[in-house]
């Protein structure tokens, strides 16, 4: 039997803000089993999207004015404006979207 090396194979998106136009945004294109786990257990539709844009980021090169970067969570993305989580949280939908259909899916069964 061959050796199969276990990896996220999940495809990347990058694109940029408007509000920050060299903005680096990199996406995953879906979420990880556990991670669905984890927003299914959250109550509210927004609030299951900034837990589904923490898991979706995988990098971006905002930083502070020190230049340290900051880290993809809930208070950096509070920072952004409104266009801009917009933007983000319509990639977070599309997500949701799928959990939830999965969800109709197995209730079905």
């Amino acid at each position: 039997m061959t050796n199969v090396i276990f990896r996220d194979v999940r495809k990347v998106i990058e694109l940029s803000l408007p509000s920050y136009p060299e903005s680096k945004v990199i996406l995953y294109d879906g979420l990880l089993f556990g991670q669905m786990k984890k927003v299914s257990d959250v109550e509210g539709e927004f609030d299951k999207g900034v837990i589904i844009l923490q898991h979706l980021i995988k990098e971006w090169n905002f930083t502070n004015e020190k230049g340290e970067a900051l880290p993809i969570n809930e208070a950096s993305l509070s920072q952004l404006g409104l266009i801009d989580m917009q933007i983000l949280m319509e990639k977070a939908g599309k997500v949701l979207e799928t959990i939830s259909k999965k969800k109709v899916e197995s209730s079905k069964e």
